[in-house]
């Protein structure tokens, strides 16, 4: 499960429904929220995806940055983005896994790059983020306001033992704090990426757009897969 929504060319991005990832391949473990709370202690290499999935959540970011900053040019930054998200697309259709979270990375890094180019600003690479942040904000909280909170609707499809957690009162309360931790991220994220962003802050705001992405994820991680063992626990289940 990476965090509800994700902004381009992150795994985090981590919104729960992107950090529960499908399965790669026979031979290919899940990764994200997802699989985490299957196990008996907690990975945080499985919850952000590995190697890869540092690679494939922070290189265009990091890349974008760099190049920008050492040539202001943002023709070459953001086609230097591009390129690697595109490189790390054909590794894994080559390698036969699935491409969906870089496939959606693309995604936001070409449409970031096309309106980066457009205007010349580097900071307006970084819209479709901003944006994907804002309506994964407001998915989580609708889901609040719903009694159904979003965390709970994915944890109730990836974990069978959970399965009746709407019926519950104790699983309900669970699961509407996990969703709330991400209320937090996502609300953090817009709090300090929007003024970086009007304001033209380019190296500031990939900074932290890597800070808020993958680490930030992988405590909401923990915290999440802390409170699903618990109640677990309560029921015997564990």
């Amino acid at each position: 499960m990476s965090a509800p929504g994700t902004d381009h060319g992150e795994h985090e991005n981590p919104s729960p429904s992107e950090e529960s990832a499908p399965p790669e391949g026979p031979a290919t473990p899940r990764s994200g929220l997802g699989a985490v709370l299957q196990e008996e202690e907690f990975s945080v290499s499985d919850a952000i995806g590995g190697k890869r999935g540092i690679a494939e959540s922070v290189l265009p970011t990091l890349l974008f940055v760099v190049l920008f900053v050492a040539t202001r040019d943002v023709v070459i930054a953001a086609g230097a983005a591009v390129v690697v998200v595109v490189v790390l697309l054909v590794a894994r259709i080559v390698q036969r896994q699935s491409p969906a979270t870089v496939l959606g990375g693309l995604l936001g890094v070409a449409l970031g790059a096309i309106l980066a180019i457009r205007s010349g600003e580097g900071s307006d690479f970084y819209w479709p983020g901003i944006v994907i942040n804002a309506v994964t904000l407001l998915v989580l909280l609708i889901t609040l306001l719903a009694r159904r909170p979003l965390v709970g609707l994915l944890v109730g499809l990836l974990d069978p033992r959970v399965q009746d957690w709407a019926s519950d009162p104790d699983a309900r309360r669970v699961y509407t704090r996990a969703t709330l931790l991400f209320v937090v991220l996502y609300a953090a994220k817009i709090a300090v990426q929007l003024p970086l962003l009007l304001t033209g802050q380019v190296a500031a705001l990939g900074a932290a757009k890597i800070a808020m992405g993958l680490p930030a994820f992988a405590v909401i991680a923990y915290l999440v897969w802390l409170m699903h063992r618990g109640l677990l626990a309560r029921r015997g289940l564990r």
